[in-house]
């Protein structure tokens, strides 16, 4: 219910490729919910949440991007000082250990986007759960 299939895809570093990334998506149909572009010399990572990603990831596939699946969860956070802290006060009480997380926002609301390690995945949402936190369902992103 609460676990969101990110598309994890890797690009050259150089003018176009996130254009050609985009215009894939688009061309099909498919809607970017959230996205995060890091960098290195050689390469970039799209990190992303689309509205059908079992399709995109096959599309993108079909267009030769490297491409694979990363669960991850989302949590709502309201648009005041502490909010972010409450989250992750919780994870760090229940030995989680974030590997990143990043956000975005829908009107004044901010839903971050948390990767933790696989085994405590389950562990990490129910934690959050149980400090009264608003884990974001799956199908909010889904078509």
């Amino acid at each position: 219910m609460h676990t969101i299939k990110q598309l994890s895809v890797f690009i050259e570093n150089k003018t176009g490729e996130l254009s050609d990334f985009t215009h894939v998506l688009s061309t099909n149909d498919i809607s970017i919910k959230s996205i995060l572009l890091a960098d290195s010399t050689d390469f970039g990572l799209v990190r992303t949440i689309v509205d059908n990603p079992e399709k995109a990831k096959a599309i993108l596939e079909d267009n030769g991007f490297s491409v694979r699946f990363t669960d991850v969860f989302g949590v709502k956070i309201d648009d005041v000082v502490g909010s972010f802290d409450k989250v992750i006060t919780a994870l760090s009480k229940s030995n989680i250990n974030i590997q990143y997380t990043y956000s975005f926002y829908e009107f004044d609301i901010g839903i971050f986007i948390f990767s933790v390690e696989k085994d405590k995945f389950n562990e990490a949402v129910k934690s959050l759960l149980d400090a009264k936190l608003e884990v974001v369902s799956a199908s909010h992103f889904y078509k």
